[in-house]
């Protein structure tokens, strides 16, 4: 067995001249936006509701969550305008109500800015506007309450 020493990702490897990391990645600012997303009884498939706009390339902190227990739909869809489940699709069978997040730590979007996350093919630069969508007709009046942590230069 070899005695190695290495070095994380937030190290330039000055042997190889490698690229000089992210200062995102590095020395990122957390920032965190608090709100909640209201319906009303009679709203119908198809309404959408504004939750924020982030930077394209802002990295999703695991502390983001979405609570639905209130939520007057019977799925939670969480998306862009035109994606509606790019961020978080959920379903009564597929996860119980109650805060759901949208990144894990460690897990396949962990470390992912958010153009990534939410599949697109290039940062489109700028503000992504997030959405939740109406699948269905609403069941009940209801509201999400929602904290997105994010980390940005």
């Amino acid at each position: 067995m070899a005695v190695v020493k290495l070095k994380s990702d937030l190290y330039r490897d000055e042997a190889a001249g490698g690229a000089v990391p992210d200062a995102q990645f590095v020395a990122g600012r957390s920032k965190t936006i608090t709100g909640t997303v209201s319906n009303g009884a009679a709203d119908s498939a198809g309404s959408t509701y504004k939750i924020a706009s982030l930077p394209a390339d802002c990295l999703l902190d695991e502390a983001t969550l979405f609570d639905d227990q209130n939520w007057g739909f019977a799925a939670t869809k969480i998306g862009t305008l035109t994606d509606i489940i790019a961020l978080l699709d959920t379903t009564p069978i597929a996860a119980p109500v109650g805060a759901k997040a949208p990144v894990a730590f460690g897990d396949a979007n962990h470390g992912k800015e958010l153009w990534e996350i939410l599949g697109l093919a290039a940062n489109p630069g700028g503000q992504i506007d997030l959405y939740a969508h109406a699948a269905a007709g609403a069941t009940a009046a209801g509201s999400m309450p929602f904290r997105i942590r994010y980390i940005y230069r």
